[in-house]
């Protein structure tokens, strides 16, 4: 898939997208500075691995070409789509970069007439509601973690 650019560039920050909008170093770069983890988790290998698998991958870089941001997310193009996370150096955030990368998942052909769903900690709450979003009401997040190996091992000894 080819990286498609837009054509906004406000701020000295283009966003552009498809599965080679992000050098996959940069990417697993950029989540081990924002502490999501270590280098084992984010290497250069699964990173690449993890974009090509994305529905839709979207990237913002600086004026030097650098990634700034970079979200990923998985449709089935009828019903739902689910960003699987969306990420921002620290010295970019609060500048509308967020914004115009969800915006541009919205008007994503693949995404369009579709429920997006993204998990967000508390304190982006403020960013959820500017992008259009509210928690859904009986909606809670389960995560089995890599731990998980079949469904019989996601039960549990105790669990019938």
């Amino acid at each position: 898939m080819q990286k498609k650019k837009d054509a906004r560039d406000d701020g000295g920050v283009a966003i552009s997208e498809g599965a080679r909008a992000a050098d996959p170093a940069e990417a697993a770069a950029l989540y081990r500075e924002l502490g999501w983890g270590t280098e084992a988790r984010y290497s250069r290998a699964r990173m690449k691995k993890a974009l090509e698998g994305c529905d839709v991958v979207i990237a913002a870089h600086n004026g030097a070409g650098e990634l700034v941001g970079l979200l990923r997310a998985l449709t089935d193009s009828a019903l739902d789509t689910k960003v699987l996370d969306l990420v921002i150096a620290p010295e970019y955030q609060r500048q509308g970069i967020g914004l115009r990368m969800m915006d541009r998942l919205a008007r994503h052909p693949l995404v369009r007439g579709t429920a997006v769903y993204f998990e967000t900690e508390r304190r982006n709450f403020g960013f959820a509601a500017k992008c259009g979003y509210a928690p859904r009401k009986g909606l809670t997040v389960f995560c089995a973690g890599k731990a998980l190996k079949s469904s019989k091992g996601a039960r549990g000894k105790d669990s019938r």
